[in-house]
């Protein structure tokens, strides 16, 4: 597992790497758009973008103009890797619990009542019964595999929820905006 993490971390450094370079380039080209826009708008409409200076402008062309999704999805991928260890704890906390209940079967009495009938496996024939233990203990998996499943679908949710809340409208909206 050791192993996964520094992988998958070194896998974000050498994303967040490629990110912050791409985003000086994007920064670069956009901060050349807004002075060729300002300067547009200063020759025909100068009314409207009165009261902005050009620093301003360039925040809120900027805004308009730089693509989120990348950003987005590297803060989602950084998520899913710092909410593993605290899934799985919290996974293991509520089996044990459960446990200590004695809410969870034992793997004995799910083999007896699905798999095995007068002794011997209803699914595998060829195979010994206790086989049908093994294969009860095996799908105890599902519980983690659906319980990180569940926990990055919110991870997902919660970033698309921001991702779209957060859009920016078009360049004379954000204006109109800042003006007011």
């Amino acid at each position: 597992m050791l192993w996964f993490f520094l992988i998958a971390f070194a896998a974000l450094a050498l994303a967040g790497g490629i990110y912050w370079r791409w985003r000086r380039m994007i920064d670069a080209e956009n901060a050349e758009g807004a002075a060729i826009e300002w300067a547009r708008f200063q020759a025909r409409e100068p009314e409207f973008v009165e009261g902005l200076s050009q620093e301003e402008f360039q925040k809120i062309y900027a805004r308009v103009h730089t693509p989120r999704f990348p950003g987005y999805a590297l803060a989602a991928f950084a998520a899913f890797l710092v909410s593993l260890p605290a899934t799985f704890a919290l996974l293991a906390a509520v089996l044990l619990g459960a446990e200590a209940a004695g809410m969870t079967p034992e793997p004995v009495e799910v083999a007896d009542r699905l798999f095995l009938e007068d002794g011997e496996m209803r699914f595998f024939s060829d195979a010994p019964p206790e086989a049908a233990l093994y294969y009860a203990e095996d799908i105890a998996g599902f519980y983690y595999f659906f319980g990180v499943l569940i926990v990055w679908l919110v991870i997902v949710a919660a970033f698309m929820r921001r991702f779209h809340a957060r859009r920016p409208g078009y360049l004379r909206d954000e204006i109109i905006r800042a003006r007011e």
